[in-house]
């Protein structure tokens, strides 16, 4: 995905004649970030990001993400021209912010840092293909233990029903005694066995082993691809 997006993002670029930094200010208020993501620094992009870059590129974030069936909008003249027609990207205020985020999801080794038990912090806006999906809350990373694929701030969408594969992105809940609150980890699933819930880290790369005793839930989170439809 990462290289199709770059990609798409030059050649966006090129045609309507926009700077990277002024791509960045206009869709985000900061300088750098078309500049990291074209470079290599950010190499998994932040979903809001990817729709406010799409949003001001007027074409389908679908189309940002590689998506060859999605076309990329219909543009004014003087800007990005399209081979095709198709709609428009829904204006920012028409998606639903009803999405709960639920705290933070630990990126340390061995204990999660938030407590569910804290309630709800804010809510943030539903993307298009999770529309009626029940059930669905974010979390915020902490820690950069996942670092390079999510920094400490990103924030991520999760699929309470959805059952998770090897490889895929987890957030496992865990309550190491009854007197403890439940706290949150976030760790690639590589599977369980009788005693272990395991699950690997990227800095530095680590295979953690958790007690099945102490894991209340595992939640996958989910991918751009699933979070756009692709």
């Amino acid at each position: 995905m990462n290289k199709i997006l770059i990609e798409r993002l030059n050649q966006l670029l090129a045609q309507s004649g926009m700077s990277a930094q002024r791509l960045s200010i206009e869709a985000t208020g900061a300088k750098e970030t078309v500049r990291k993501i074209l470079d290599g620094t950010s190499k998994n992009p932040r979903i809001d990001t990817i729709l406010k870059l799409a949003a001001v590129l007027n074409v389908t974030p679908q189309y940002l993400m590689g998506d060859d069936d999605e076309t990329r909008g219909q543009q004014e003249s003087n800007s990005v021209t399209s081979p095709r027609s198709a709609p428009s990207l829904p204006a920012r205020t028409t998606m639903l912010q009803d999405v709960p985020v639920m705290g933070t999801a630990a990126g340390s080794h061995l204990r999660g840092a938030f407590e569910f038990e804290g309630g709800i912090v804010d809510y943030v806006r539903r993307p298009p293909a999770l529309v009626g999906t029940r059930d669905i809350y974010a979390l915020f990373v902490e820690g950069v233990s996942m670092e390079p694929q999510y920094f400490p701030g990103d924030l991520i969408y999760v699929n309470p029903h959805k059952p998770p594969r090897s490889g895929d992105i987890v957030v496992i809940q865990c309550r190491n005694s009854a007197n403890e609150p439940s706290e949150a980890t976030l760790g690639i699933f590589r599977g369980t066995n009788t005693k272990f819930v395991v699950i690997g880290k990227r800095n530095p790369v680590a295979d953690i082993e958790i007690s099945r005793e102490t894991v209340k839930s595992i939640h996958k989170v989910l991918s751009n691809n699933e979070l756009f439809g692709v």
